[in-house]
Order: structure tokens, then C-alpha cells, then sequence
């Protein structure tokens, strides 16, 4: 990769754009290809999504709205550029995650122009390469969450901050509040709380005074004075309130959960309803490790094999974003609600680091040292996956645990197909390391990011059935005319939630146990989607078209309450749904009979449930 060292420091033949352009192409098909194969999933994809569906379609965007009721979870910045693209290019899955894959994207494209401002094209080049091709990063980046819109903001804020600190700068410093602001409206205050830690922890780090000669002069005082500039507080509130003070305005009870219960009492682990992952403290460290995944050999190769940062532009952004990924990995391990999503940004920090390390040792000279360490992570990292096939294949306790970790059968094929593809790669890049082709071995070690986002694309296809309720969807609406109603019963978020982005809406949640429907159901501003038994049950003594989903795991309580009695059933993997038409089609036994085509899986393949009296 391009840069200004000896040339006995490295042999460089792309020019510095064209090294970009390759970088940013490898990340885009990352992050690009395929990324509306797989159906939404159930769970959060399906309830961000079907937010931003009915917003594209006439509904409130002030008020976010989860099946007809206020969803008050998150703020509206994601939902809005959802149902952005979703007007713009049509209704799809490829159209919900776009707007998180396009931040993850220019994550990438913000740390190559961060390492041009800095003097370090190599560091930020290479960060942009670790970070956008990271199987943690990528995953997370294609599926719809608030994490990756809010990195690139809050990241975007911590540059400027960075730049505003590096030269003094008020102007920079409020510039970083419109980033900063717009992570709050993506995610909540965490972003706003966030930084000032990181701030603080940086203003704790350096020295009280310059020198002795220096008397009165406080980088500390300097530094505070630069955080706390008034217009940029101004901005930032100018900015970040508005949303939050028209949604009291407009929604009793808004102020308390979005402000105290989502926030503070998320934090504490006493949110009313409880609705988060709790873990030990060291929660966080496999899935550190899984969001640099294949890079993690590398990146504890330069850790060792790489001198340590000195002052200058590029050392300081080096120990900014380590003490920025120290405090939020601290800070999230402290909190009582857990989730791996919650480090993406430490994968871009973590990246940052070992970008400058590469640059130090590039502009040293120092860089052929650096290499063979470098070129054994990616050896290693080529061996252990080819070691761990092996064993899959040798033993056969690990051989059944593999397959009860939900691993399709049929995917065996594929997943020796991606082994010997990361063994190839890896030994190749490694090979070019060790020549101290530098440019080379990196481009060539990021495509297994290429090769492992082609796996887990046809692994999401292929758990199709588990994942979403597409194909559930489809068969409903062949065997059913507009206006059936459609019920679930007790569970919403996590197993049925897609059932709406495909048409099945609104969903009535019989007896509801959703958390996610807690507040809007008791705060609702239309009809209520929670409803009890006995509307059910006089639907169907009215003889209503209506269709029940049912989890499996709830089979046994659905049919004890006797409402199942004198349905139909569609059975599927994980749910069977309990269905009357207003009278039957002609057929063995007056079970309906589906009219027409059968529907069919994403995959092309008919669908053929099982449909019992």
C-alpha cells in the first residue's frame, strides 16, 4: 500500500487511488452481495423493518409504530432511511438492510480519508480493509440493527473530536456534534454518554502540564476547554432534542420509558419489561475475538511484533482508539444487559490500532520485521480451520455436535468447499508476507471475508424455515382472501415478527407476552393489536376467515384452552398454524384445498405442508 517510507521499507506498485478503489470494491462485495437473499428473519430484523414498512405506507413518522401500537424502544434516525429506500426502490429485504450495510461501507471509506488527513494513507487503508472485510463486522452490518448506522456516526464524531484535539480546533469540534447528534437519534443517549467517557478517559491519560518550561499551560485545561466549547453544546442539543421533546409532547408516558426505562434502568438490568441478555463480565471476550474473527491471529502477531506508538498525528488517533475500545468494552461489560452487537465499534478501534502499527513500522523502515509475524497469523488462522475440519470429519462426537448447532446437512458440502478456499488463501497470503509484498498479502488474506459472506448467505437461505415465516406467509395468502384475520397466539418478537413485513398485518397477539408490545399496547393510538382469548374465540363462533400461528413450544397451552378444537392445521418446522375459512372448498374430508400455483421458498422449490382436519 501506498505511502512516503524508504523504499527498502517496502516494495509499492499501486498507485494510492487505485489501492482505494480495491480496498472499498472488496468491502462493498462484503457488505453488498447477496444481501437480500436471505428473508428478514424473525426477531428485531422483522420489527425494524415492519416499523419502517408502515411509515413508507402513511404512517406516523414522528411516532415510531410497531404492528398499529408506539414502539418507543429506539429513536426514528434508522426507521427513516428504511422507509426511504423502501419508497424509493420497492419493498424488500435487500431494501431494509441497506441503510446499515451502506454505514458499515462508510465506516471503510471514512478510515482512509481520517488516514489521509493524518499523514497515514497505509494505516487507514489497511484499517479500512480489516475492519469492512471482519466476519463480526460484516454479519452484524447486514442484518438490520441500530448498532451499524450508530458506529458510523459515533465514529465519524470520534475522528472530528480526534482532528478538534490534534489543532486546537473550536470549528472541528462542532462539526463533530452533527455526528454525534445524529448517533443519538439512531440509538439513544448511550452515543452522547459514550464519548464523553471516552473523553474523559482521554483527558485522565495526558500529561497535566508540556514541559516544566511551560508553566500555566494545561493540555488538560486545554483539552476540557476545547470539550466543553458552548456553541458546540449548543449545536448538539440544537440538534438531538427536538425528536425526543415532540414525542413527549405527543405521547403520554414517553418521556419516563425512553428517558429512564430504556437508558438507565437498560443498564441496571431493571427495565420494566425485562427485555435483555445477561452475562458474566468476561461476556464479551469470545465474541470480541468472533467480530475480528479471521484477523484476530494477525492482529495479536502485530501486537507483538510492532514497536510502540510515538507521539505525532497518527500515535495520538492510535491512542485515542485504544482507550476509546478499552472504555467501551469496560463500560458494556459492566452493564446488566448483554449483547454482542453492542462492541461493532471496537472491531473499526481495534482496526484503527493496528493500521497505525503498520504505518509506525512502514515510515520506520521497520516494516520487514513486522511481516513474518504477520504472515504466520494468517498461516495459523489457515491451519486451525483446516485442523478443525478434520477433526469434524475423524470424530464423530464433534461431528454430531456440529450438526445440532443447526448446520443443515446439505451445507456440508459448502463448508469444506469455504475450509479449503480460508486454508488457500491464508497460505498464499501468508506467502506474499513473507516476500514483504505487503499490499498483496492483505488483499488477498480480506478475501476470505468474500468467501465467508457466500457461506453464511447460503447457510441463512437454507435455515430459511427456522429463521423467518416467508414461506409461511406465502402459503397463508394462497389459501386465504384478502381480509382474513390473522392471529398469533402469546409469542410476537422473536419467532413470528416477519409474519407482517409479508403481508400478514396487522397481527393480533392473543394474550400477549411480547415486551416489545408492552408499552404500546397500554399506551395505544389506534386499535390495539393485543387482544384477549375471547375475541378469538368469538371470531371463530362467527365463522371470520382467520388463521392462528402457534410455536410449537406453545402447541400444548393453545390446545388446552380448547380453541383449536374444530380447525384445520398447517404444520410447519417450528410452528403450526390453526386456520377456518368462512366455508370449504371442495376436497377429501372439507379440508381447504389450495387453489392455483404453489407458493415457493426463496429457493424455488414448491412449498408442500402438511394440512390436517
Amino acid at each position: 500500500m501506498a505511502g512516503s517510507a524508504p523504499a527498502s521499507a517496502q516494495r509499492i506498485t499501486l498507485p494510492a487511488w487505485t489501492a482505494d478503489a480495491a480496498v472499498l470494491l472488496l468491502v462493498a462485495a462484503c457488505l453488498f452481495w447477496g444481501l437480500g437473499r436471505p428473508p428478514i428473519r424473525d426477531n428485531n430484523e422483522a420489527l425494524y423493518a415492519d416499523i419502517a414498512l408502515a411509515m413508507s405506507h402513511g404512517g406516523s413518522w414522528l411516532i415510531p409504530h410497531l404492528d398499529g401500537v408506539p414502539y418507543i424502544e429506539k429513536p426514528p434516525l434508522l426507521y427513516w432511511l428504511m422507509a426511504l429506500c423502501l419508497k424509493a426502490f420497492g419493498v424488500g429485504a435487500w431494501q431494509a438492510r441497506l441503510p446499515d450495510a451502506a454505514a458499515a461501507w462508510l465506516c471503510s471509506l471514512g478510515c482512509i480519508v481520517l488516514g489521509r488527513r493524518l499523514g497515514a494513507p497505509l494505516g487507514g487503508r489497511a484499517a479500512a480493509l480489516i475492519a469492512g472485510t471482519a466476519l463480526g463486522w460484516v454479519q452484524i452490518a447486514r442484518t438490520i440493527l441500530f448498532d451499524p448506522l450508530m458506529s458510523m456516526f459515533w465514529l465519524g464524531a470520534l475522528a472530528l473530536v480526534v482532528l478538534a484535539e490534534q489543532r486546537g480546533s473550536r470549528a472541528l469540534m462542532r462539526l463533530a456534534m452533527v455526528p454525534l447528534a445524529l448517533a443519538v437519534l439512531t440509538k439513544g443517549p448511550e452515543a452522547l454518554v459514550l464519548l464523553g467517557l471516552v473523553g474523559v478517559v482521554q483527558v485522565a491519560a495526558s500529561p497535566p502540564r508540556q514541559g516544566p518550561l511551560a508553566l500555566g499551560r494545561s493540555p488538560r485545561g486545554a483539552m476540557l476547554r476545547l470539550f466543553l466549547d458552548p456553541w458546540a453544546i449548543v449545536l448538539f442539543l440544537g440538534l438531538s432534542l427536538p425528536w425526543p421533546l415532540l414525542a413527549a409532547w405527543h405521547l403520554p408516558g414517553f418521556a419516563w420509558f425512553y428517558g429512564v426505562n430504556e437508558t438507565i434502568n437498560r443498564f441496571l438490568g431493571t427495565r420494566i419489561p425485562p427485555d435483555f441478555h445477561h452475562g458474566p463480565p468476561w461476556y464479551y471476550v469470545p465474541r470480541l475475538l468472533v467480530g475480528t474473527f479471521q484477523w484476530t491471529p494477525m492482529l495479536l502477531a502485530l501486537a507483538l511484533g510492532t514497536s510502540r506508538m510515538r507521539d505525532g498525528a497518527a500515535g495520538r488517533s492510535s491512542a485515542w482508539a485504544r482507550n476509546a475500545a478499552l472504555t467501551l468494552f469496560v463500560f458494556f461489560s459492566a452493564a446488566s444487559d448483554k449483547g454482542a452487537y453492542y462492541l461493532l465499534p471496537l472491531v473499526v478501534l481495534i482496526a484503527w490500532w493496528a493500521g497505525m502499527r503498520l504505518q509506525q513500522a512502514h515510515d520506520d523502515g521497520l516494516l520487514r520485521r513486522a511481516l513474518p509475524g504477520a504472515a504466520l497469523g494468517c498461516a495459523a488462522f489457515g491451519a486451525a480451520a483446516l485442523a478443525l475440519w478434520l477433526a469434524v470429519q475423524l470424530l464423530p462426537a464433534l461431528h454430531t455436535r456440529v450438526l445440532h448447532s443447526g448446520l443443515p446437512p446439505e451445507q456440508f458440502p459448502l463448508l469444506r468447499d469455504l475450509i479449503v478456499a480460508m486454508f488457500a488463501l491464508s497460505i498464499v497470503a501468508a506467502a506474499l508476507l513473507r516476500r514483504g509484498l505487503l499490499e498483496a498479502g492483505l488483499m488477498v488474506f480480506a478475501l476470505l471475508g468474500v468467501a465467508l459472506t457466500l457461506f453464511t448467505t447460503e447457510l441463512a437461505v437454507a435455515k430459511t424455515p427456522d429463521t423467518s415465516q416467508k414461506h409461511v406467509a406465502q402459503v397463508l395468502r394462497t389459501l386465504f382472501p384478502q381480509g382474513m384475520r390473522m392471529y398469533s397466539w402469546r409469542s410476537f418478537e422473536d419467532e413470528d415478527a416477519s409474519l407482517m413485513f409479508y403481508g400478514l398485518r396487522p397481527l393480533l397477539v392473543v394474550d400477549s407476552a411480547s415486551s416489545d408490545l408492552w408499552f404500546g399496547c397500554r399506551h395505544p393510538t389506534g386499535a390495539s393489536p393485543c387482544v384477549a382469548s375471547s375475541v378469538l374465540q368469538r371470531s371463530i363462533a362467527e365463522r371470520h376467515p382467520l388463521a392462528v400461528w402457534v410455536a410449537r413450544e406453545r402447541l400444548g397451552e393453545f390446545l388446552a384452552s380448547g380453541l383449536g378444537r374444530g380447525l384445520h392445521r398447517l404444520k410447519f418446522r417450528d410452528s403450526v398454524v390453526f386456520f377456518q375459512r368462512e366455508a370449504p372448498l371442495e376436497g377429501s374430508g372439507g379440508v381447504p384445498i389450495s387453489r392455483g400455483k404453489p407458493a415457493r421458498r426463496a429457493s424455488g422449490a414448491p412449498i408442500q405442508p402438511p394440512i390436517d382436519p
